[in-house]
């Protein structure tokens, strides 16, 4: 299933870059001879207006092949390629890429303004790091985060994002404790100890209470209060969070009656932690969870906020590099075979989660087909750049040629290198 679904997403994200190249091709006056989806051999097609459309067997990816491409045919034809001027080609070969980066726009704007349950939570500071940029900042254990540099924090997600975004530079948090708002300033760290994270928090989603706790029962025996929300279950040195009812009553099942076991709860601002060494030691509390929030936004804050998501995204993807440089992280690369793993984890989440990875892997792809590298729509812009810098003199052909075939070679080996790779770590589990 997950390959097919990534098979449908990668055709779709291909189909829309051939696209953009076959219609700024016919706008500029070349002529396209064919339009393939995906590799021959050809399973459908059909010509209309001059070119070749095809439906091909290897879903892969797709072409479009212009007349005087490889300036071997049709070169004294006006309408070759070849003989298009330099901004006409610079225009054909961005097209592709700027329709990839352009589509995250749509994608996002309809995630943003289609209505959507949100699953919100309280999210908990349950552990600070000595000397850490949390610390000196003075933010506390049983500290409930509701802001970062003037975005709300309904989850941890939003928070590690949030985090994410500001490495190296200074962010600005509301923390509350017991009612009171205060504000933290704080520096997260781009390469911080090993077990601290940038900020050196860790942190819970917490959004299930006890909504009642029966007189005389073990939940009251251990101190447990209606009205306090279940941020932690920690037992077998595993932790658990509770985001549903029926999760907290599976933690604690699966906890009671450990040594360690016990239940970190938040009430006014202050964590208790629970003990829950007897079997059952908790049995006689009800649990509420807090109801999801209907959101949307009006189609014009939508497209705003599609904007600031993909700026969000490049300064994430920007800031992972600064990390790899400082070696506070290595890089990973994923192939075919780890992006159709990621996209079948991905596609647990939903429809929207699935929306959203596709608009990640359309950014992606326009980010590595601008390149310069041979063989890549970037390595051809490279070689028209190099003319105009040369006074509109080419360079020759055959070398053009040769430098593709090379860059497609290095490419497919790359790709197969990575696969095996991927492979190897799919097995190792």
């Amino acid at each position: 299933m997950a390959v097919l679904l990534f098979l449908a997403i990668l055709g779709f994200l291909v189909v829309a870059h051939e696209l953009g190249h076959l219609a700024v091709a016919k706008a500029s006056g070349v002529r396209v001879l064919e339009f393939g989806v995906g590799f021959p051999p050809k399973l459908l097609g059909f010509r209309w207006r001059g070119t070749d459309y095809r439906l091909n067997l290897l879903p892969l990816g797709g072409y479009v092949r212009m007349l005087g491409e490889d300036e071997a045919e049709g070169s004294s034809d006006p309408a070759a390629f070849a003989n298009a001027s330099a901004p006409r080609r610079l225009a054909i070969l961005a097209a592709g890429a700027t329709v990839n980066a352009l589509l995250p726009i749509f994608l996002l704007t309809a995630v943003l303004a289609l209505p959507q349950d949100v699953a919100t939570a309280d999210v908990v500071v349950t552990r600070v790091a000595p000397g850490s940029p949390a610390a000196t900042a003075g933010v506390e254990a049983g500290d409930v985060v509701r802001e970062a540099d003037g975005r709300s924090i309904d989850h941890s997600v939003s928070l590690q994002q949030a985090i994410h975004l500001r490495l190296g530079a200074e962010s600005a948090w509301v923390v509350e404790q017991e009612g009171e708002r205060r504000e933290a300033r704080l520096i997260p760290r781009v390469d911080p100890p090993p077990g601290e994270g940038a900020a050196g928090v860790e942190i819970a989603n917490a959004r299930v209470s006890a909504a009642s706790v029966e007189r005389g029962s073990a939940a009251a025996a251990t101190g447990l209060q209606a009205g306090d929300t279940l941020v932690l279950v920690r037992g077998g040195g595993a932790s658990d969070q509770a985001l549903t009812a029926a999760d907290a009553e599976a933690a604690l099942a699966s906890a009671s009656g450990l040594e360690d076991a016990e239940a970190l709860v938040l009430r006014r601002g202050r964590l208790i932690a629970l003990g829950m060494a007897g079997a059952g030691a908790l049995d006689g509390a009800a649990w509420e969870e807090r109801p999801p929030e209907r959101r949307r936004l009006p189609l014009w804050r939508a497209f705003v906020g599609s904007f600031q998501w993909m700026g969000d995204i490049l300064v994430s993807f920007r800031n992972e590099l600064s990390r790899v440089v400082a070696g506070a992280s290595s890089l990973e690369v994923a192939g075919p075979v780890g992006i159709a793993q990621l996209t079948g984890e991905v596609a647990s989440g939903g429809s929207r989660s699935l929306v959203v990875w596709t608009a990640l892997l359309s950014m992606n792809l326009a980010i590595v087909n601008l390149l310069p590298l041979p063989a890549l729509d970037g390595g051809r812009i490279a070689f028209v750049l190099v003319e105009l810098a040369r006074g509109g003199r080419r360079l020759a052909p055959e070398k053009e040629r040769l430098a593709h075939f090379a860059g497609f070679a290095v490419l497919m080996a790359g790709v197969l290198l990575i696969s095996v790779n991927d492979i190897r770590r799919l097995l190792a589990g």
